[in-house]
């Protein structure tokens, strides 16, 4: 469930690389959240199983704000304000964000028991899990926390790109049909049919018998071969099911 107030997220003792980003207008961003940035924009939003999403850290300090009283509830609560801006020089509307290091995240409900060095995806902004529809990856789970958490190394994270980012491209359907020669991932050379048949029986039976069976075979491998790409493009989210 996404964070509602502050938190203090437990972590791993280590250098903190922070740097500044603007908040989206509209926006409360709290101390603890995965901060991402919209793609298609300069400003961030907490994080989401969403697309066009790029994660960027977590956040974990306030930058206050001309009225003190502001930054008590949130590291921003932008909902009545306008974009941020960040400059060279300033900062206003913006959050400070941690770029590394190992932090405790809770587990989604309909995550899978990580493995040590699994792609961590982003849920929401306090939640992690071995699965994700929009593949926004919070860095790779490094051990179990004890807080019934999982650590994970924000530093390794990223974006599921694929062969483009975005979304997927257009489903492609499998290649159907009953061939009669069966696949064993091996292509076969094609015999030769006899120089000197003793007549129109004798090539339809040596076609038949030596010829079009290999022919049949070998489409079967590439049936099997093509779907099993297939497969594993719609598996990546590179295709559409």
């Amino acid at each position: 469930m996404a964070l509602s107030a502050n938190k203090i997220r437990k972590h791993k003792l280590h250098e903190r690389a922070i740097n500044t980003a603007p908040v989206d207008d509209g926006k409360k961003v709290f101390v603890g959240a995965y901060l991402c940035r919209e793609a298609a924009t300069g400003v961030c939003i907490p994080g989401a199983d969403a697309s066009g999403l790029v994660p960027l850290g977590v956040v974990v300090e306030p930058l206050f704000p001309d009225n003190p009283d502001l930054a008590i509830t949130a590291a921003c609560d932008n909902t009545a304000g306008p974009d941020g801006v960040v400059t060279g020089t300033s900062a206003a509307r913006a959050v400070n964000y941690d770029q590394r290091g190992e932090y405790e995240f809770k587990l989604h409900s309909g995550s899978a028991t990580p493995k040590i060095g699994q792609l961590a995806y982003l849920k929401d902004d306090d939640e992690v899990s071995t699965t994700s529809t929009h593949h926004v990856i919070a860095g790779i789970f490094t051990r179990p926390g004890p807080s019934g958490g999982w650590f994970v190394d924000i530093g390794k994270r990223g974006v599921w790109v694929g062969l483009t980012t975005g979304s997927s491209s257009a489903a492609i359907a499998s290649l159907t049909g009953t061939i009669g020669g069966t696949a064993n991932d091996a292509m076969t050379a094609i015999t030769d049919p006899a120089d000197t048949p003793a007549d129109a029986d004798a090539l339809r039976e040596d076609l038949v018998t030596n010829v079009i069976p290999t022919i049949e075979a070998n489409f079967a491998d590439l049936q099997a071969k093509v779907n099993a790409i297939l497969a594993a493009l719609r598996t990546a989210n590179i295709i559409a099911s």
